[in-house]
């Protein structure tokens, strides 16, 4: 079921869904874009640091699967502000000295909270959006993740030069709290209206066509399956890349903290190319697996031409393809959690299958640290 509202309103509902999740990534990102300054002031090594990330991904992405099945029932007016006020007061609790043996429970308490949100923005869109602006929507989407790895990382870079990484957190704490207060105000003025003429919130429809798919069942489960293998792999190398690369930099060829984290900008700045391509080339090939394999295809390449290079002090042409590569996976990304569940919104829950493949993206987030 679609319920009417303004265009007007429409376009501000993706608006507030795309800051939702964008500024959410500073909360998530927060931890891991300090690697090097965190490392450092507790005094702990690489196992023990990327045992919180792997705390988060495990719990993100296991989360991500239930929220997909339950997203149908939640009071979206009340659960993603505060989802977005426990993460901050997650993030603010680090930035008030949380000593760091509790940092990986908080953290996995953080990939509990951030795992409703992809689903239940998913499921906002197909619910209230028409179709004429399903690409304005798969755009925004498609941007978040590259746009809130840029800030969450330029942030911190900023920082590291005064040495007050803890300020991140503080950041995130700040932002995620006012767009979780914003979302509780804008949100029932926007859909207000569609709820009240349609006597159910679409959160709470009972009836059960939206929970079960209107489509083929075999349908669903090949494109679990198949998108699926997908989804692990496209996560273990970019959140692999975005974990890795200001170690590599620092370590490898003893690049500086913050000009490390600069350079790991690049990043982000190629995602959000990566995102529009797989927009632009979809128009010219229609089929998403098809699409996700070219851009599987020539990651492929990118990453052998890293490990080449590793051989050599080239330390920027290995940047440029970690830039390649991470553009390339945003694509696939893109490909596979944004555009896929909204273009058969039609026929299953966008939010199912958005939070499956996206919690499965979020297995190979764990496996890459």
């Amino acid at each position: 079921m679609q319920f009417k509202i303004s265009s007007k309103k429409q376009i501000s509902l993706i608006i507030l869904c795309w800051a939702i999740y964008t500024f959410a990534y500073l909360g998530r990102y927060s931890y891991t874009s300090n690697g090097v300054p965190i490392k450092r002031f507790y005094g702990v090594g690489s196992d023990e640091f990327s045992l919180a990330t792997t705390f988060f991904f495990f719990a993100y992405g296991a989360c991500q699967i239930i929220s997909g099945l339950l997203c149908g029932k939640y009071n979206m007016r009340i659960i993603l502000p505060c989802t977005l006020i426990v993460s901050s007061a997650i993030n603010l609790s680090v930035y008030l000295g949380l000593p760091f043996y509790l940092i990986k429970y908080v953290w996995l308490i953080n990939g509990i909270c951030q795992a409703v949100l992809w689903p239940s923005l998913l499921r906002i869109i197909s619910c209230y959006c028409e179709e004429r602006y399903m690409k304005f929507a798969v755009i925004a989407m498609s941007t978040t993740v590259a746009i809130g790895t840029f800030i969450s990382y330029g942030t911190s870079a900023i920082f590291a030069l005064f040495d007050g990484f803890k300020y991140s957190f503080l950041l995130a704490a700040i932002c995620m709290t006012a767009i979780g207060v914003a979302t509780f105000i804008l949100y029932g003025i926007l859909t207000e209206k569609a709820r009240l003429e349609n006597a159910v919130r679409p959160q709470e429809e009972t009836d059960e066509d939206q929970q079960k798919p209107r489509g083929d069942k075999k349908g669903l489960v090949l494109i679990f399956i198949v998108f699926g293998i997908y989804a692990v792999g496209i996560n273990f190398i970019k959140d692999g890349l975005t974990t890795w690369v200001p170690h590599i930099l620092s370590e490898r060829y003893s690049v500086s903290d913050s000009l490390s984290m600069i350079l790991t900008l690049v990043l982000p700045v190629f995602g959000i190319l990566g995102a529009l391509c797989a927009v632009a080339l979809n128009k010219a090939i229609k089929d998403h697996s098809d699409l996700t394999g070219v851009f599987f295809v020539l990651s492929a390449a990118c990453v052998l031409g890293i490990i080449m290079l590793f051989r050599t002090e080239s330390w920027y042409f290995i940047l440029v393809f970690f830039g390649l590569v991470n553009m390339l996976m945003h694509g696939a990304n893109n490909a596979v959690t944004s555009m896929l569940p909204l273009s058969v919104g039609k026929k299953y829950n966008a939010g199912l299958v958005g939070g499956v493949l996206n919690g499965l993206c979020y297995v190979g987030s764990t496996l890459s640290q």
